[in-house]
């Protein structure tokens, strides 16, 4: 879903037209920024620098020592200059690639993806360099460099932008604002404006309608650590004076003409900026597979957003490869956790259940059984560790997520993919509207955005937000991306 808020303007004065900035929304690029905004983007060109040269030296180094010929010797003032040189192209490329924009993507993917994107570039620039000026490769120690320097400045550009936001962003000078509404799209801005502290947008809180009862409304992130309250009241001249707001963002699509012409006035007897937000949920709904802005103009379609054959293959290559390593690395493991669950409970080791796969088509799911065998095969899941449905080996299966690694004979099989939309069961789809059913337009996988989001703990039909903002953007450098969040934050226990 994309959204462009759309300033207001009062009758008579010339009508500026905003500029569409490409992340999860679109939001009006102030101008009335404060000089310290400028150190956001120089600290994370700073930390840009400073990850690629260690990773660089750190890989070059390793990766010189596996030399198997020593016929050509790296010197360290060699190696430190090579590294210099392939972060300067490094930086380069990513400028060229909008890699500092003033946005971020939802739960960061973008910016692996970026990341991956740019080294192959930069590898591919430096061996042709390094073969026009015959100058002699080290192929291991620029192999490691490579390696070494990609993966630390993908996973170091989330934590660095986690600490900008963190700590530099409250320092900025931010206009506090106030969001009217509480559903999809008001997350979905609340998210952009708090993850994007050069925009200059400080969400205070929500205005909601009366139907809704809830206290606070979180962000799209891995923890759910961020949250505004929710206003039960109209909004008033009184309210906005005593919050202190400058801006109201309307992300209400169903609000009615008179609706927001007191909005308007309200907001402009409080001298404060009014900007709508288009809601695209109502054309998702109609046309659900895709939605596309061209020049300002939202159109929706149900022409698939096909990344063609070549991403295809890869991904099934990828697959083949990568399960089947997999499977052989962690054959102990799965010997050992048989073992625990039969001692623990007596009954089969698996779990078998039929799922949904891509385009309908029905499939037998494998997992380390966690729950008791007289507990229902086709239920909900669990919300809560504590059910008394699950063992106590199935506890530290389910928070480790180790109970889904016979999914991988699903993957090597094709009934399911690494990455993907989470499958489910048969009883769940067949209540599926037209926009949820576009999840089934893909296959199906282990892990996704969804899974690696805060809001993994309610039901998957009920976040659909992460499977199609996926299908919308889904790349093989995405794919690897996601396996990389994956990786990082299942390590953090997440």
């Amino acid at each position: 879903m994309n959204t462009k808020a759309i300033p207001y303007q009062p009758q008579g004065s010339e009508r500026v037209e905003p500029t569409p900035i490409d992340i999860v929304i679109h939001a009006r690029a102030r101008n009335d920024w404060s000089p310290s905004a400028l150190s956001v983007p120089l600290v994370r060109i700073a930390a840009d620098i400073l990850l690629l040269v260690a990773g660089t030296i750190v890989g070059g180094t390793i990766g010189h020592l596996f030399q198997r010929t020593h016929t050509f010797e790296l010197s360290t003032q060699s190696l430190l200059i090579g590294s210099l040189m392939y972060t300067g192209l490094v930086l380069c490329l990513l400028q060229s690639d909008n890699a500092y924009p003033r946005v971020c993507s939802l739960l960061h993917v973008k910016e692996t993806e970026t990341v991956l994107r740019v080294s192959i570039k930069a590898v591919m620039v430096t061996l042709v360099l390094c073969i026009v000026a015959r100058y002699p490769v080290p192929r291991m120690a620029m192999l490691g460099a490579w390696i070494c320097g990609t993966a630390l400045l993908a996973i170091g550009r989330v934590w660095v932008l986690e600490a900008v936001r963190q700590r530099i962003a409250p320092a900025l000078s931010q206009r506090r604002s106030l969001i009217y509404g509480s559903r999809r799209t008001a997350r979905r801005f609340f998210t952009g404006a708090l993850h994007s502290p050069m925009l200059g947008i400080e969400p205070v809180g929500f205005v909601a309608s009366e139907s809704e009862h809830s206290d606070a409304i979180y962000s799209y992130d891995y923890f759910q650590r961020d949250s505004r309250p929710i206003f039960h009241e109209a909004l008033s001249v009184e309210m906005l004076t005593r919050l202190k707001i400058k801006d109201v963002f309307v992300c209400d699509s169903s609000i009615s003409d008179h609706a927001l012409k007191t909005l308007r006035e309200v907001a402009q007897s409080a001298n404060c900026t009014l900007s709508l937000v288009d809601d695209q949920e109502i054309l998702a709904n109609k046309c659900p597979t895709r939605v596309w802005e061209m020049d300002g103009l939202f159109i929706a379609t149900t022409e698939p957003n096909d990344p063609g054959n070549f991403y295809k293959i890869t991904k099934r290559l990828i697959d083949i490869a990568c399960s089947s390593i997999l499977i052989l690395l962690s054959a102990p493991i799965w010997a050992l956790l048989a073992i625990a669950i039969r001692c623990e409970s007596k009954g089969p080791v698996f779990f078998r259940q039929t799922r949904v796969g891509q385009d309908g088509r029905s499939f037998e799911i494998l997992k380390f059984r966690t729950m008791k065998v007289d507990a229902p095969k086709y239920a909900r899941s669990p919300n809560e560790h504590t059910d008394s449905r699950i063992t106590r080996v199935g506890r530290f299966l389910r928070k480790t997520s180790l109970d889904e690694i016979p999914q991988l004979i699903n993957v090597l099989n094709g009934d399911m993919t690494l990455v993907g939309p989470r499958p489910e069961m048969p009883f769940i789809t067949e209540e599926y509207g037209p926009w949820e059913a576009t999840r089934l337009t893909v296959p199906q996988g282990i892990t996704g955005l969804w899974q690696l989001s805060a809001d993994r703990q309610y039901a998957i039909h009920q976040s659909i937000e992460y499977d199609l903002y996926y299908i919308q953007n889904r790349t093989v450098l995405m794919d690897v991306a996601i396996l990389l969040h994956t990786l990082v934050y299942a390590a953090k226990g997440i």
